[in-house]
């Protein structure tokens, strides 16, 4: 046990006396031989010089120049001598008027989102005619209080039979059109039918 510990130590001591000696020696600074960073980096690239407009070297001093002001018009001597700043003529101020529309403005109205499959929940009812005349869509969704909130087109149903839901609670996934163009009634073009949960 005893040499075991003497091995220890001696790797300990020896690692400590090392690490003392190598670090030293490899954190020295780089010779003057090495280029530094920025000659490393600009190595290949000329050196170009900025250039500034009128003059030959950037760094020569700018000619002592004098601004002169432009001879004032005739006109204009008046209002030099009030020390004044004269305003703008009125040209530019001037707009032009848009020419009258004859056709009507009316306000914008609210239109259904036609192009969105979404949900409908009501009652299925079938009501083929009225007055004996006949629905182009027999089928109607109304709400608790029994009025139509649309009508129902069935054409796009696949192995469903919707005779199988009348008069029960329905949920209908579909796109909601009018029936006409201009038309108040809103139509929905089924494509899922199933009861409501």
């Amino acid at each position: 046990m005893g040499s075991f510990m003497n091995n220890t130590c001696t790797k300990f001591w020896g690692l400590v006396v090392y690490l003392l000696v190598s670090v030293p020696v490899s954190g020295q600074p780089a010779t003057a031989d090495s280029p530094s960073l920025g000659e490393a980096f600009n190595a290949g690239a000329p050196e170009v010089e900025p250039v500034v407009v009128g003059r030959d070297k950037w760094n020569e001093k700018p000619a002592d120049q004098t601004i002169e002001s432009p001879t004032p018009a005739k006109e204009d001597n008046e209002q030099s001598n009030n020390s004044r700043i004269g305003e703008l003529d009125p040209l530019e101020t001037e707009q032009i008027k848009p020419e009258t529309s004859i056709l009507p403005i009316e306000p914008p109205k609210n239109v259904p989102a036609t192009r969105i499959v979404r949900n409908f929940e009501g009652t299925l009812v079938f009501k083929p005619r009225k007055l004996g005349f006949a629905y182009d869509f027999p089928y109607q969704l109304e709400n608790s209080k029994g009025k139509r909130l649309a009508f129902i087109d069935v054409d796009q149903l696949k192995a469903v039979d919707p005779q199988q839901f009348i008069d029960s609670q329905i949920n209908v996934m579909g796109k909601l059109e009018a029936v006409e163009e201009g038309s108040d009634e809103r139509v929905i073009r089924a494509r899922v039918i199933r009861p409501s949960n």
